[in-house]
């Protein structure tokens, strides 16, 4: 397995994890600047692309602001050149308004080119799309997009509406996804968190075990540098959990 660490914009942050990450993932907030990124080339760095989502005001099943939507996803696809990422993470929206649709979503993946695109399923906050498996396939089919598995999210959703939490995490697994995302979760929540994992309880050996063996993973855990580097090396050293069901 390879594993990431992930920032918005923070310089110093991936500075630190040099040489201790195999790859970095960066948020594309329009907002910033992130020439500072070009000077992670001549190390050879690998990188993963995660476009703006609704916490930054873009939906893609929103029709009526689909220009918005454009922008930023050509943002991130910018990014991604600068970086020579190979993956771009989108999320594929939820229904908000009467201007929402699952389909104008896909028709929006439909129109994009870029290959290096991934649909991340998303957690049980509102109406939002890809939230089970089996919504996620569908979705996959129709715009005939790659997977990026949300730990969290999954979890969040079985809890949300009662599914088998083990089960939903293997029929989400059986979609072959491209990448992925762990974070601090606790078993039993419904919210979908990012905490060190050091905070919570979850049985993080016994579920990367199903994981295949070449799955790249990026943490999405805390931000802090010093719990990153914890969770960093808990992973890594494939720790004992204390978990017990």
């Amino acid at each position: 397995m390879k594993i990431g660490v992930k920032t918005y914009n923070d310089e110093k942050f991936l500075d630190n994890f040099i040489n201790k990450a195999d790859f970095f993932e960066v948020q594309a907030i329009q907002k910033y600047n992130y020439d500072f990124l070009k000077k992670y080339k001549k190390l050879e760095i690998p990188f993963v692309i995660h476009a703006e989502h609704i916490a930054f005001g873009i939906n893609l099943a929103d029709k009526s602001i689909e220009k918005e939507n454009l922008k930023s996803i050509n943002f991130a696809i910018k990014l991604a050149d600068m970086t020579n990422a190979k993956k771009i993470i989108i999320h594929p929206g939820y229904i908000s308004n009467k201007y929402c649709s699952k389909e104008q979503s896909i028709n929006f993946f439909k129109k994009l080119k870029d290959k290096r695109i991934l649909v991340e399923n998303l957690h049980s906050l509102g109406n939002r799309l890809c939230q089970t498996p089996k919504k996620t396939k569908e979705f996959l089919k129709k715009t005939k997009r790659n997977f990026i598995f949300d730990l969290s999210h999954a979890i969040a959703v079985a809890n949300t509406i009662k599914l088998n939490k083990e089960k939903t995490i293997k029929d989400f697994l059986e979609l072959n996804p491209k990448h992925f995302h762990l974070g601090g979760q606790n078993w039993d929540s419904d919210n979908d968190q990012h905490n060190s994992f050091k905070e919570v309880k979850l049985p993080y050996k016994k579920i990367l075990a199903w994981y295949p063996k070449n799955a790249e993973i990026t943490l999405e855990v805390t931000g802090d540098i010093k719990k990153t580097e914890y969770d960093l090396e808990f992973i890594l050293e494939d720790s004992e959990d204390d978990f017990d069901e």
